[in-house]
C-alpha cells in the first residue's frame, strides 16, 4: 500500500465507506482507537486530499425518467485541456476521465429526463468550442457501481459489527422529498462538500436555526434520496490502474455474468447500456499483470469475442462531482450533481 496511508488510515476509511456518517464513538470500539483520534486521523486525510465523503442523488436503478449516460468524446488539436475545463464547471457532468483508446475523453454524465439528456447530448456538448466529435451510450441498469467498491482493510467481524451499529438508521421509516426544493437543495449542496457535516455545521453554513437543519438533515437522510458515498484517491491505493471494457453478451446471460462480476472486489462499475456494446466493466487493478489476469477472467466468463474494446484511464479529472489533481488526489472542489427534477413546485 503507499505510504501515505497507514494500516489505521485504511481501516477508518474503510468503515467510513461502510458508514459514512457513523459517529466516532460508534467506530471507535471496533477501530481500536478513541473518538477523538479517529475525528484528527479523518481531519488530515480529508485536508491531504487523500480521502473525502459526499453526497449525489439516487437515481435508482435509472427509474423514474432519470437518464445517465456515458460519453466518448474527441477535441480538435490543442483544445482537450479547454474542452475539458468547460466540463469541469458542468453540473451534469461526473466524471472525466483521459482514456488511453484513440479518444480524448470519456464522460459519465446524467439527466433528470430522457429530453434532458437528448438535449444535452445533441445540443449542449457537441457545440462546446472544440468538441470535435462525440458517441454517447445511454444507461440502462446499473448492476454494480462505485460506492459498493471497499478496501480490505477490515476482516469480516470488523464489517459486520459496524454494519450491525447502524442497522437501526437503515430500518427506520422514511418518506419522499424533493432534493430541489428550497428546503433540499442548499443541504444537498453542502453534502456535497462535506458528506459528514453536522447539523450544527450545516445550519451555520446556511443561516438557519440548528433545531431546523436537524429535522430537516433526519428527513434528508431517511428518506434514501441521496447518496453518501466515501472515495479515496486512487493513485495512493494499491489500485492505481483504472481500465474500463466494453462488452457484448446476451440477454439471456447477463444475470449470470453479473453474478460472478460482483464476486471480484476489483469491479467499481458493471452497467447495461444500448449500443453495439451493452455492458460496460469498470475495474481498479494492481498493475498491468493484474488488469490482463482480469480481463482473461472475462474472456472466460463472456462468450467468445465478447470483449468489444478496452481501455486504460490515463488520468481522472473529476469524479462524482469533485475535480481532481493529476497525482489522483481531490482538489477539494466539487460541482455538486444536481438531483432528479421535483415533481412538486419549489
Amino acid at each position: 500500500m503507499h505510504r501515505d496511508f497507514s494500516e489505521d488510515d485504511l481501516a477508518l476509511i474503510h468503515a467510513l465507506q461502510l458508514r459514512p456518517r457513523a459517529p466516532w464513538a460508534a467506530l471507535a470500539p471496533t477501530l481500536g482507537a478513541s473518538p477523538t483520534a479517529l475525528a484528527q486521523r479523518w481531519a488530515r486525510l480529508r485536508e491531504a486530499g487523500l480521502a473525502w465523503i459526499t453526497a449525489y442523488p439516487e437515481y435508482g436503478e435509472l427509474s423514474g425518467g432519470a437518464m445517465v449516460a456515458l460519453v466518448e468524446m474527441n477535441c480538435a488539436p490543442g483544445a482537450v485541456d479547454d474542452v475539458a475545463r468547460r466540463l469541469e464547471r458542468t453540473h451534469r457532468v461526473h466524471n472525466i476521465e483521459h482514456a488511453a483508446r484513440g479518444l480524448d475523453l470519456l464522460l459519465t454524465v446524467s439527466a433528470s429526463s430522457f429530453g434532458e439528456l437528448s438535449a444535452l447530448l445533441l445540443d449542449e456538448l457537441p457545440k462546446l468550442p472544440g468538441v470535435a466529435s462525440l458517441h454517447s451510450h445511454i444507461g440502462t441498469k446499473r448492476h454494480i457501481e462505485g460506492n459498493q467498491w471497499q478496501l480490505d482493510a477490515l476482516d469480516r467481524a470488523q464489517r459486520e459489527a459496524i454494519l450491525q451499529a447502524g442497522r437501526a438508521e437503515r430500518d427506520r421509516p422514511s418518506e419522499p422529498i424533493y432534493l430541489r426544493s428550497k428546503v433540499f437543495a442548499p443541504l444537498v449542496s453542502e453534502l456535497a462538500h462535506d458528506g459528514r457535516a453536522t447539523a450544527a455545521e450545516l445550519a451555520e453554513r446556511l443561516d438557519r436555526p440548528t433545531s431546523t437543519v436537524r429535522r430537516q438533515l433526519t428527513a434528508l437522510l431517511r428518506s434514501r434520496a441521496l447518496r453518501l458515498r466515501c472515495e479515496v484517491a486512487q493513485l495512493h491505493t494499491r489500485w492505481p490502474i483504472a481500465v474500463i471494457w466494453w462488452c457484448r453478451l446476451p440477454n439471456s446471460a447477463l444475470p449470470a455474468a453479473v453474478s460472478r462480476l460482483r464476486e471480484d472486489s476489483r469491479v467499481r462499475l458493471c452497467m447495461s447500456v444500448t449500443g453495439s456494446a451493452n455492458l460496460v466493466v469498470n475495474a481498479w487493478t494492481a498493475d498491468m499483470g493484474d488488469l490482463m489476469n482480469m480481463q482473461d477472467n472475462l474472456e472466460r466468463l463472456l462468450p467468445a469475442g465478447g470483449i468489444v474494446n478496452s481501455s486504460v484511464i490515463l488520468r481522472t479529472r473529476k469524479r462524482v462531482g469533485w475535480l481532481m489533481h493529476p497525482d489522483g488526489r481531490c482538489t477539494g472542489e466539487v460541482i455538486p450533481l444536481p438531483g432528479p427534477a421535483a415533481d412538486a413546485p419549489v
